[in-house]
Parts: C-alpha cells; structure tokens; sequence
C-alpha cells in the first residue's frame, strides 16, 4: 500500500502545521506506550507470536470510532524515504528505518495519530497538536487506549505500574512532550539562566532529535522526565507549567528587543534572510537555524511578505523527506542542498526586510 504513490496514506495525511500561527509553541506531542499481558517484549518475540500480537492491535484499532479513517501499514512495505517522512511529520526522536518484517504503523486521516506496532514495545499510541491544547489531546490518546484495553490486558505491576520495554518508562508509560522555540531567549544567550531559574528536576530539556547539547531551529523540546510515582494529570500539568514560563520569559524579552530596536538581533535576522534568500544551496539545519530566525524577525515586525503560518509550514517542509515528496522527483543526494534552497527562495519570494 505504501508504495502506491497515488493512494499512500502516509502522504495524504493532513499537515497540522499548515495555518498554524503559533510563534513560540510549536507543537506538542503524548505518547502512550503499552504492552499485551503473556507476551514477551518485542525484542525478546519470535516470529510467530510477533505475527499474534498485530491482528490484535490492528483490530481495535481500525474499528476506533476515535481515530478518522484510520490504514494499517506493515513496516516492510514501507520504503526508508516514507520512514523519514513519519518522523518528520510527528517529530518523533525514533528512526523506524531498522522497522521491518512483523512491525507495523497505524494512522489516520488527521495527521495526528500515530501507532506504531512491534516497535519496542507491543503498541505505542501518539497524538500531535499544534494548538497548545494538551488536556483535550491527552483526552482523546486516552479513549483510543481504552478502546484497547477492552480488547487485550496490558501488562501492568502493582508496584511499577504499566510496564514498558524501557524499565525507565514503566509507571504511567506516558511521554509529553512541548516543542517551543525561544529564539529571543537563545541568541541573546539568557535561555541557561531561565532554564537554571526554572530548574524542576521531573522535567527534561532536549533539542528537536533528542540530543540535550543540539539545539536545531531554537526549538527546545519540554518533556516529563519521570513516570512512576506521578499520576498522568500531573505529568501533563507539569509540562505545560514549565512551557508557560519558558513562553512568558520569551514574549517579555521579544517586547523589550522590539522596544530597544536591538541591533544585535537585528543583524542575526538581516543575516538569517540572506542565507535563505541568496544561497545556492543550503543544507537542513542550516535552513532550520535561519527560519526560526525570520520568524522571530517577523514577530518583531521586521520582515513583510510573509506569516508565521507559512514560515512554521516551511519549516517542517524544508527537512529531507518532506522537500522530496513536495518536489515530485528523483533527486540525487548531493543535489538536495540545492533543491532545498529553490523551494525556499519559491516560498519565500515575495519577502522583504523593513529593518
């Protein structure tokens, strides 16, 4: 089914990020992840009882009454460049390229769900949202899970509570996580002592892949950093404290740099839109680093010809897998850089500085 490039369910998936205006939020992602009762973990499975444990996941799933027109996709069938596609699309800090025969995905029509099966544990259940709004996500993460359960009994202690491949997981099995992107706070180098003046040991601070020193396109990724002894309506409260004062901080300081026609900055955005306007090639974090830069430049009231909307779309669309769908064609590796920055200088073409 994959590979039917007219009908592929991992394409014609809705994009949450067109028109989404969010300047700092950028997205969120829940993540659930459970195992069936009298089976070993993935790893530890034959062949056989991998094949077991898809029909009964898959059952439940495809009938959810939760889920929009929802397609199972069996890992062999997909090709690496769609694998790359998943990852983009739901800022997953998972590569599925080792995903293959007896592993599975699940998703919907919505853009913003995604089950992955086999995949170290039995089932993984996540939901995106780009509109800041974690309680009505978790909500309906939580009516898929049930709908679950019903079906199968997951694996579960009564001193660790839901058990996960990762022993670090189990508990409530539950990972939140809040995307920002706190440009101001970064390149006027005040994000350590925020984060320092925020420091909550239950939280965990990564860049966009996972890496905690990395940091692509100003985007911190905000996760729980503990699931046992913590209920999910915690975890999730907790998250969203900690994203709110990050975001509080950064729209204070966007105010004071726009008020103080902050030279500085405006070099760093002067600079960020040549790089995108006049390369001739550009590779992806390079193009992630100078995005998240017009779109602060934007903010501030900078640039015209342009909105946050199309820069946040352009910003997903520019990594690899995306730019190759959206181009249509074969490209050689080492011709992408040069694809990249001609769909940016299309998207980008009616652009202009005001500073």
């Amino acid at each position: 089914m994959a590979k039917d490039k007219k009908h592929n369910p991992i394409f014609e998936q809705t994009k949450p990020w067109i028109d989404n205006h969010n300047d700092i939020w950028l997205a969120s992602t829940i993540s659930l992840y459970r195992n069936i009762e009298n089976f070993k973990f993935p790893a530890k499975m034959t062949a056989q009882r991998r094949k077991q444990v898809i029909p009964l996941v898959t059952k439940e799933l495809l009938a959810s009454s939760h889920l929009s027109s929802p397609v199972f996709i069996k890992a062999e069938d997909v090709l690496p460049q769609e694998k790359e596609y998943l990852v983009e699309h739901f800022l997953s800090d998972h590569s599925y390229q080792e995903a293959y025969s007896g592993e599975g995905f699940v998703l919907d029509q919505s853009g913003q769900f995604l089950a992955t099966i086999n995949i170290l544990d039995h089932v993984h259940l996540q939901i995106m949202d780009v509109r800041g709004e974690l309680e009505q996500a978790w909500n309906k993460l939580v009516k898929v899970e049930m709908s679950l359960g019903k079906a199968f009994t997951f694996a579960y202690s009564s001193r660790f509570g839901f058990l996960a491949s990762d022993p670090t997981s189990s508990g409530t099995a539950l990972s939140v996580s809040v995307y920002l992107q706190p440009s101001a706070l970064i390149h006027t180098g005040k994000i350590e002592d925020m984060l320092e003046k925020y420091t909550d040991k239950s939280i965990a601070i990564t860049g966009l892949q996972g890496s905690p020193t990395e940091i692509i396109g100003d985007v911190l990724n905000i996760r729980n950093n503990m699931t046992l002894g913590i209920n999910e309506e915690n975890i999730i409260s907790s998250v969203r404290s900690f994203a709110t004062k990050l975001l509080v901080e950064e729209s204070s300081l966007r105010n004071s740099i726009k008020n103080e026609e902050s030279a500085e900055m405006k070099d760093k955005v002067s600079r960020a839109f040549g790089v995108l306007m006049h390369s001739y090639q550009i590779e992806a974090i390079e193009a992630l680093n100078a995005i998240s830069l017009m779109k602060l430049g934007s903010e501030l009231g900078w640039l015209t010809g342009v909105t946050t909307a199309a820069l946040n779309e352009l910003f997903f669309n520019c990594r690899r897998a995306h730019l190759l769908h959206n181009c249509g064609e074969e490209i050689k590796q080492e011709n992408i850089p040069h694809k990249r920055a001609e769909f940016i200088h299309k998207i980008l073409k009616d652009v202009s500085l005001t500073i």
